[in-house]
């Protein structure tokens, strides 16, 4: 199984690039983060289940609690690609006229590992579908796959998860040449590594 050697790290800071085009694009009012009553806060404000159009509970490394009984998903950095092809590898080869297109045509699904090895280890794995969130921030296509999966209730206590993106081939987002920092796959792409915490007492929500 091939891995993308684009870093976790590498990821985050496209996470918080991709918030920062969030604050001038959206008029969300800044709260603190926080993960309750199904909403995820992220640190600028914005309401991530909002923006995201669903009401499971949203696991990231600043909402890493999830009610008991309660479905739930993650994962991790969105992804957000130019508007055309303007700067790509030159072993780059598209499958689409755009970015957004060639990540369409390669994406294949989201994977889960949750709790890997432990006894209670279980694999996760959502196809791409039509629930796949796709929408524009400040004018760039963006994805995030999240709203492909609804992963079953845990335990209550700490749990462990490791997101996968899986490619058919290699996807590069069209903002520059070098694989490791704008492209992503073939194979199973490590896309988030987090630990959260499932607490008691909470109502199963629709």
């Amino acid at each position: 199984m091939k891995l993308s050697s684009l870093s976790l790290q590498q990821r985050f800071v496209r996470w918080s690039l991709v918030f920062v085009f969030m604050i001038a694009s959206t008029a969300f009012t800044s709260r603190s983060a926080q993960a309750s009553n199904n909403h995820c806060i992220a640190p600028n404000g914005i309401d991530l289940n909002v923006l995201f159009g669903i009401s499971k509970q949203i696991v990231t490394p600043y909402c890493n609690q999830v009610d008991s009984g309660e479905q739930w998903t993650a994962a991790g950095p969105a992804w957000f690609m130019n508007t055309s092809f303007e700067a790509v590898p030159e072993e780059f080869v598209p499958a689409g006229a755009n970015p957004l297109e060639d990540f369409l045509a390669k994406f294949v699904a989201i994977k889960y590992a949750v709790d890997p090895g432990t006894r209670q280890e279980q694999t996760y794995v959502y196809p791409i579908s039509n629930k796949l969130w796709t929408g524009t921030v400040a004018g760039f296509p963006a994805v995030w796959p999240g709203t492909l999966s609804k992963l079953p209730p845990l335990s209550v206590g700490e749990h462990f998860v490791m997101v996968y993106w899986v490619f058919n081939a290699m996807h590069c987002d069209g903002f520059g040449t070098v694989v490791d920092e704008f492209c992503l796959g073939p194979g199973d792409v490590p896309h988030l590594a987090v630990r959260f915490e499932v607490t008691p007492g909470a109502m199963q929500s629709n």
